[in-house]
């Protein structure tokens, strides 16, 4: 009885520390698709004014990306740009699962079912606030400064893989 017993611990100590192994592997593959994001966004503001593409918009960054424990990828950014007034704060989030497809055509766009993407503009002009949350198939993460990097879209596509989502990359254009 008393190795039945231990063998049945044994096991449940296996099972817990295998599940947690997981878990923690999961956690780790999501930092390092965090990471490389961060990565690209940190060189995006840095080369903006830089870039012989310039064209006028500037972006800050207000919260880098994160992913919540509900596995929503999310970021916030102001905007400039002189073909608008005032400063637009944009907040973008998207559920991990959602995103089937990776792409550049000019931007880098991370492509959902519809709807799936929530993003929330506020525009802030001489004080006055508004407002606005629309529901999207697009997800931009406002790379696009950096020309031929197909390798950065094969480099996000296996973080996704690592991190349990099967994300393709169809197109690559500058």
């Amino acid at each position: 009885m008393k190795l039945h017993s231990e063998r049945i611990m044994a096991r449940n100590w296996f099972l817990f520390l295998f599940f947690l192994s997981f878990c923690v592997n999961i956690s780790a593959q999501e930092k390092t698709l965090l990471k490389i994001l961060n990565r690209e966004l940190k060189k995006e503001v840095k080369h903006q004014l830089k870039s012989p593409n310039f064209n006028g918009d500037t972006i800050t960054i207000v919260e880098p990306f994160t992913i919540s424990n509900e596995k929503i990828l999310s970021f916030k950014i102001t905007k400039t740009s002189p073909y608008f007034t005032g400063v637009q704060v944009i907040k973008q989030e998207v559920p991990l699962s959602a995103i089937k497809n990776i792409g550049k055509d000019i931007n880098i766009i991370f492509e959902t079912p519809r709807d799936s993407v929530t993003v929330t503009t506020t525009t802030i002009i001489e004080g006055e606030t508004k407002e606005e949350t629309i529901k999207y198939y697009l997800f931009f993460p406002y790379l696009s400064n950096e020309k031929n990097n197909e390798n950065l879209g094969i480099e996000i596509q296996n973080a996704f893989k690592k991190a349990g989502f099967i994300v393709t990359k169809e197109y690559w254009y500058d």
